[in-house]
C-alpha cells in the first residue's frame, strides 16, 4: 500500500507566481516532472486571474499569441507550452 505524501498550501502574489512559473519552465527536463502538480496549479490560477481581469488570448495564424486586456493593451508573442495545450 502506497502512502500519500502530505500537502501544504502556500500564498503567492501574481509576480511571485510568474517568477515561479518561469523557473519551472526553464528547469532541466529531468526536474520538470517533479513539479508537474505545482505547474498545474499555477496554470489554473493564471487562467482564473486572466478570466477575472478580462484578458483575451487569440492564437494567430502564424503561431504567435495575441493577448488583449480590458484596457486595450495588446501583446503579441510566441505562446508558452501551457497556453496552447487546451487553451
Amino acid at each position: 500500500m502506497a502512502s500519500q505524501l502530505p500537502t501544504y498550501s502556500i500564498t503567492v502574489n501574481g509576480f511571485e507566481a510568474g517568477v515561479l512559473m518561469g523557473m519551472i519552465e526553464g528547469a532541466e527536463e529531468r526536474i520538470k516532472p517533479s513539479l508537474k502538480g505545482v505547474r498545474g496549479q499555477l496554470i489554473a490560477m493564471k487562467r482564473d486571474i486572466e478570466k477575472a481581469e478580462g484578458v483575451v488570448k487569440k492564437l494567430l495564424p502564424y503561431g504567435m499569441l495575441e493577448i488583449t486586456d480590458e484596457d486595450g493593451n495588446r501583446i503579441i508573442r510566441p505562446p508558452y507550452s501551457w497556453e496552447v495545450e487546451g487553451n
